[in-house]
């Protein structure tokens, strides 16, 4: 997916958080069990010997909760992909920003450590007070002006490091440019 240079190591690698992942699919849990829901709901109204199917009614009523049930897994595997494929990932030269845009598309932002202009960080909320998850705003200078990052655990501490990955950069650019004008 993303090739390093020969120098270039990986310092950070940084997935939203956890919490963000069971927000989405807390839904889906409830969703499992509508079918049964509907036929709690159809049994204790006495519905159920109005609503005639055929012979075959357990067979047909067990298809359609597979099915169901299906979507639901399906649902969850496009909710977890995005969760997993989304990666901000910090080198010793650069950042590169994955964002998964669906199943079959993706977006990726690269730029380096020393065109970093601010790096913002932002935690509204209880929940992500509690649970230490915000969002960064990392501005650059160059085609892409700001690259946000949403939900980062521990974005205090991300931000501290990517700090400091960039003051090294931008010494390590320093120290060459002199070498070279010597």
């Amino acid at each position: 997916m993303i090739t390093l240079d020969n120098d270039e190591k990986i310092i950070l690698e940084v997935r939203r958080h956890w919490f963000v992942l069971l927000a989405q699919s807390l839904p889906l849990v409830f969703l499992i069990f509508f079918p049964l829901v509907i036929k709690i709901a159809l049994g204790v109204t006495g519905l159920s010997d109005i609503v005639i199917l055929g012979k075959n009614t357990e067979t047909l009523v067990a298809i359609a909760t597979a099915v169901w049930i299906w979507f639901i897994w399906v649902a969850f595997f496009v909710v977890w992909t995005d969760y997993y494929l989304d990666i901000l990932m910090l080198t010793n030269k650069r950042i590169i920003d994955i964002e998964q845009k669906g199943l079959f598309s993706r977006e990726i932002s690269t730029f380096r450590l020393d065109r970093i202009q601010d790096v913002t960080v932002k935690v509204n909320g209880v929940i992500p007070t509690f649970f230490d998850f915000g969002d960064i705003h990392i501005q650059t200078a160059g085609e892409v002006p700001e690259i946000s990052v949403k939900s980062v655990p521990n974005p205090h501490k991300v931000r501290e490091i990517v700090s400091r990955a960039q003051d090294e950069a931008i010494e390590k650019s320093r120290v060459v440019k002199i070498d070279v004008n010597s």
